[in-house]
Parts: C-alpha cells; sequence; structure tokens
C-alpha cells in the first residue's frame, strides 16, 4: 500500500530531514505551514530569518501567529491522493497548543477512511522524532492502523522536552502557559524550565538564574534518557534555540555539558511559529529515541 505522510511546519524539518523522508514516502509527503504575523504583516512558517524575528520581538514589534486551516490539509491530501497514495498520516504539533490538529481532522473528515491523524502531543524536534517513526512504519510496509499507533506510543513514551523561556509574557499573551501560568506571580523571582506533559506546556523547575536553568535542564536530560533508553534504539538530545545560532553561548555550554554526560546531541532552529509564543532566547532541549 502507498502511504502518503502529512505534517505541519512546526517541525522545522532541515533539508537533509527531509529528504530522508521523501527518500521513503517519494512525492507522497507535505509540509502544511502555519502562517506568522509581524507588525501587521503576514508570512509563511519558514520565510522569516530566526534572528531577525527575534531582534523584531526584542524591539517590540507586535506578533502573533494563525494556525494551518482546513482548506491547507484537504489541499495537502488531495494531492496525495491524486499522486497515488491509497492512505495518509497525518502527524501534527500538539492539539493543546494550536487549532491546526483540528484542523487536520477537519479536512479528513471527507476521506475519512483514508486518512489517520495523529496528535503528536509535541512539536519542534519531538514532532520531527515522531514523522521519522512514521516514515520507518511506511518503509517497513506496516499497516496505517499499525503506525499511527506505533507513533502515538512513541510521543507518549519516549521522547521528552524541556524549554527554559527568558520570559512567561509571550505564553500568557497568546494563552499557551497552560498549568505554568502557576508561575507567573513568581516570575520576577525565578527563572523557569518548563515541560510538555500530555502535550501542555507545564512548569519543570524553578530556579534564581540562567545557568542554573540550563544545569537543570542538563540533569532532565540525563533523567530522561534513563527512562526511556533501550537495547534496540540509542538516545540522544535535540538542543534547540530561538534565533538559530549553534554557536549562542547558552547552546554551547549547554551541548558542552550534555556530552560531557555522555549523550549526543543535535541542534535545530526552533520555528517561528513556536518563537512567536515563548519569545526570543528561549532554549530548550528534547531526549528521544530514533529509528
Amino acid at each position: 500500500m502507498r502511504i502518503g505522510l502529512v505534517t505541519d511546519s512546526t517541525a522545522q524539518l532541515s533539508d537533509a530531514e527531509t529528504a530522508a523522508l521523501r527518500e521513503i514516502t517519494g512525492d507522497l509527503f507535505a509540509v502544511v505551514p502555519l502562517t506568522i504575523l509581524v507588525g501587521g504583516v503576514a508570512f509563511t512558517d519558514g520565510e522569516l530569518d530566526a534572528a531577525d524575528l527575534c531582534l523584531k520581538m526584542d524591539e517590540g514589534v507586535e506578533v502573533s501567529t494563525s494556525m494551518a486551516t482546513p482548506a491547507q490539509f484537504s489541499n495537502a491530501y488531495s494531492t496525495l491522493l491524486d499522486h497515488g497514495a491509497e492512505a495518509i498520516i497525518a502527524v501534527t504539533m500538539s492539539g493543546e497548543l494550536s487549532g491546526t490538529r483540528d484542523s487536520a481532522v477537519a479536512a479528513a473528515q471527507s476521506e475519512e477512511s483514508l486518512i489517520n491523524v495523529v496528535d503528536s502531543r509535541t512539536t519542534s524536534a519531538g514532532l520531527a522524532g515522531a514523522l521519522s517513526i512514521a516514515a520507518a512504519g511506511i518503509g517497513h510496509g506496516h499497516d496505517v492502523a499499525s503506525i499511527a499507533g506505533t507513533v502515538a506510543d512513541w510521543c507518549a513514551g519516549e521522547t521528552r522536552t524541556a524549554f527554559a523561556p527568558e520570559t512567561l509574557e509571550h505564553l500568557r499573551r497568546g494563552g499557551r502557559i497552560g498549568a505554568a501560568s502557576s508561575l507567573l506571580g513568581r516570575a520576577l523571582q525565578i527563572v523557569p524550565v518548563l515541560g510538555l506533559s500530555a502535550g501542555v506546556v507545564a512548569p519543570v523547575a524553578r530556579v534564581r538564574t540562567r545557568a542554573k536553568a540550563l544545569e537543570r535542564m542538563v540533569a532532565l536530560a540525563g533523567e530522561a534518557a534513563a527512562e526511556i533508553a533501550s537495547d534496540e534504539q540509542d538516545v540522544y538530545v535535540e538542543i534547540q534555540h530561538a534565533d538559530g545560532e549553534p554557536s549562542h553561548p547558552d547552546v554551547v555550554a549547554l551541548r558542552e555539558k550534555i556530552e560531557a554526560a555522555g549523550l549526543p546531541t543535535t541542534f535545530r532552529t526552533l520555528s517561528a511559529i513556536i518563537t512567536a509564543h515563548v519569545g526570543s532566547g528561549t532554549i530548550g532541549i528534547t531526549v528521544q529515541t530514533r529509528p
């Protein structure tokens, strides 16, 4: 069976990752972009340079986002079906963070028997990892239900995310603060370390300095790796930063500490959509297995 794969742009896939997915799916792969508005001007996710976006946010330019629409997903599904897809798996960012997942579901209703939508309960590196799991299933010839179940299980059990924004204001303003709202009254006294729990932003730790936040993420990386490690799959840590600079001092410091603890690392720039909600300077880690 020829199975198509659809996702949204917050995975922030590299050219190499896209090529690897296309090697398995051929032309049956599509990325549906979200939209970011900067000073009232709309940009497709991926059009803006990360550093430029962070600079504009620091200058106080109003930034907001718009979810991917049912029409966008419908067009993606139709294109893949026209190219010979006999079934489609759509893996989206957490439905708790965006209406994008609901758009994917709404668009699938007209072809409900052919399209299976999986809420990854995460985004960015976690979403990219979920896509690699889905692609591996497609490459091994598994059926759609089996692949979707494997992806959902992996998202729940084999990926962990933590991040440290410089301020909670962007999360509060965008309504994505979730359980971390309990920290708002103490925001001046703490540096928060947050995570995604069942797709929702939740507090993980409260420390006094940025350096302590990085140290806590190193500890979290080790704890998460111990939880998800197995004989069959390696564990690695993906470091993510809003401004897209792997040479940023925070990124370098975090990378050195995590690798010194024996865990391999990679780097990913946050999607502009995610940066709009967490703010410039945000640094995060995702600990996960990959096939």
